[in-house]
């Protein structure tokens, strides 16, 4: 009786992103391959990609005679667009070969800069200011890189200026008004955000604002 030789089975492919996966520039995903072989035979597959990259040493490869799966990682290229991953799956020894495959969107949104409410302080001589962007975001999950810029009030040196969270010491009573802009820079590839603005009103022990309209008015009137 002859012993014919089976070809092998894919039972599933899947990603870590669902069914119709999508990611950002540069990200990562796993997917994760099911095989099957009548024959118990060593299993071979190789995936080859229109763009992206596979983790080293994992894109072509043996799926060893007691597994059953294994997972590869694909790195997302820089370039937005829609990508297509081949799967070529065999046994070695019969003439069966298994193709499969699946496609991955590679997006490109703009970020969306947000600051904090509006701020009233009384001052003190050890006043320091957080402003806080931490509410920025970037749709693809992209990092985020934070450009403030003051726009009005006595000059002041921000530290952590490239964060989320840059602080300040107040040296005076008055309104410091500071704009955000995030950007998703990827090996310089992005978008810039809209531009965001945040005022701290800084008062003295009276309650007015030193050096503004209204504080330069009651003072005429004394």
């Amino acid at each position: 009786m002859l012993d014919r030789q089976q070809g092998p089975k894919l039972l599933d492919l899947r990603t870590d992103r669902g069914s119709d996966p999508s990611v950002g520039r540069g990200q990562e995903v796993q997917i994760t391959i099911v095989t099957d072989d009548p024959d118990n035979d060593e299993l071979d597959f190789r995936w080859i990609a229109t763009g992206g990259e596979f983790a080293a040493s994992r894109a072509d490869t043996l799926i060893d005679l007691f597994q059953d799966s294994v997972t590869v990682v694909w790195k997302a290229p820089i370039e937005p667009g829609v990508y297509e991953l081949f799967l070529e799956l065999g046994d070695g020894q019969s003439e069966i070969l298994v193709t499969s495959g699946v496609r991955i969107a590679v997006t490109q949104a703009p970020p969306i800069a947000v600051v904090g409410p509006d701020r009233e302080l009384g001052f003190h001589d050890e006043l320091r200011v957080i402003l806080d962007g931490t509410g920025s975001s970037d749709p693809d999950q992209d990092a985020l890189m934070y450009f403030w810029t003051q726009i009005s009030g006595p000059r002041v040196g921000l530290q952590n200026s490239s964060g989320p969270s840059p602080e300040f010491p107040v040296p005076a009573p008055a309104d410091y008004i500071f704009e955000l802009r995030v950007a998703d820079l990827i090996q310089g590839v992005g978008d810039t955000s809209n531009v965001v603005v945040t005022r701290v009103r800084v008062t003295d022990r009276t309650g007015r604002v030193t050096g503004s309209g209204l504080a330069r008015l009651l003072d005429r009137g004394h």
